[in-house]
């Protein structure tokens, strides 16, 4: 009988986020006779029970600014002999990591994994690393992966000898349910007729949920009938929410926080709005799509996740005025049973992702 192969996933953050996601789905259906993921982690958090659960190891690191304690941690952690290192990446600023697996004694492969089209904190020192980095990057990767075209691009500068693998979703999952739609309408006092934005994801400059507070406050004037669904948490909830009540849309936004149950929050909207300022390739997108809904997005997203016909782009430089007008305009109220079916016959079902990590593992 073959051994599992092991690999160590560097790294998974305190949010619960399109990463997190993705490897805890793909750990829970993958044939964990065959495979051992474990996690190197920021910060321990209540989700990694799951993966735990699993049998993973989840490994605490310090803060990278203690540089000392930081390699001395990672190089213990790699001493548990990983036939594979898989690096998620934002952008190529911190490589040491990177430099210390691939120098380990045990000789890991190295796969690097882009996820996104700028770094996690956007400032030019970072992306100045980034672009410098970008060499070392191409050199010590076994095997280069990016979710996208344009996150393969951004983290080595080309596609050539890059694999794109699809951030996959549980399409069961989301799929839309009307009685999920009456239920959480019901728990958050908002009426069968009112429309319903929404959004999913961590509030942080990234995700601009504040430019999003100002397109509704444009879509609430045309619609008064109107209610905002925000999901997630992060360091500019209190921010958002502030903005919110200088605007005088406190009562017409719910703020639900973290929620497990996803699919019925997107089945209570109408339609999904996401003015990010830069993604890889959002699985919220994704999710939203399979669920039917009116999608919105602001044309920093590459049009890679455009999976199905109701799928609109508009620009940052737009008005706030212009885009509710936009999204008001382009609202259809569909059929939203079938387009779970147009999302799996893209290849973003789970089940395909997961087979494209098998074939990655196993072909290194």
């Amino acid at each position: 009988m073959k051994r599992k192969i092991k690999i160590l996933h560097v790294q998974i953050t305190d949010n619960y986020g399109g990463i997190e996601s993705l490897l805890t789905n793909i750990y829970s259906d993958i044939d964990r006779k065959k495979f051992k993921f474990d996690f190197i982690t920021t910060a321990k958090k209540p989700y990694q029970d799951k993966l735990k659960s699993l049998g993973a190891n989840i490994y605490l690191m310090p803060s990278i600014k203690n540089t000392v304690l930081y390699i001395k941690t990672f190089d213990h952690v790699l001493d548990n002999n990983y036939d594979i290192v898989h690096f998620h990446k934002n952008s190529a600023a911190n490589i040491i990591p990177i430099l210390l697996a691939k120098h380990h004694s045990s000789h890991p492969k190295i796969i690097i994994h882009s996820h996104n089209t700028s770094p996690s904190v956007n400032n030019a020192a970072l992306t100045f690393l980034h672009k410098s980095n970008r060499w070392l990057v191409n050199l010590m990767a076994d095997k280069k992966v990016a979710c996208a075209n344009v996150a393969a691009k951004w983290m080595f500068g080309t596609l050539n000898n890059v694999q794109i693998i699809n951030n996959g979703i549980d399409i069961n999952k989301f799929t839309y349910s009307g009685q999920d739609r009456d239920l959480i309408r019901e728990k958050l006092g908002i009426s069968p007729s009112d429309l319903v934005l929404g959004n999913v994801g961590r509030f942080s400059e990234q995700k601009n949920q504040s430019f999003l507070i100002d397109i509704f406050g444009e879509v609430k004037k045309a619609v008064p009938n109107s209610r905002l669904i925000l999901v997630g948490d992060g360091l500019l909830l209190d921010k958002v929410k502030q903005k919110a009540k200088k605007l005088g849309l406190t009562s017409k936004i719910n703020f639900v926080g973290k929620q497990s149950d996803i699919p019925a929050y997107l089945s209570a909207m109408d339609a999904f709005v996401m003015p990010s300022l830069y993604e890889g390739l959002p699985i919220s997108a994704v999710e939203a799509q399979s669920e039917g809904l009116d999608v919105f997005l602001a044309n920093t997203i590459s049009k890679e996740v455009v999976l199905t016909k109701n799928v609109k782009m508009f620009s940052l430089d737009e008005r706030p005025k212009e885009i509710a007008g936009m999204i008001l305009k382009n609202i259809k109220f569909n059929d939203r049973k079938n387009d779970a079916i147009t999302v799996k016959n893209s290849n973003y079902g789970l089940n395909t992702t997961i087979k494209k990590f098998i074939d990655l593992y196993q072909g290194l």
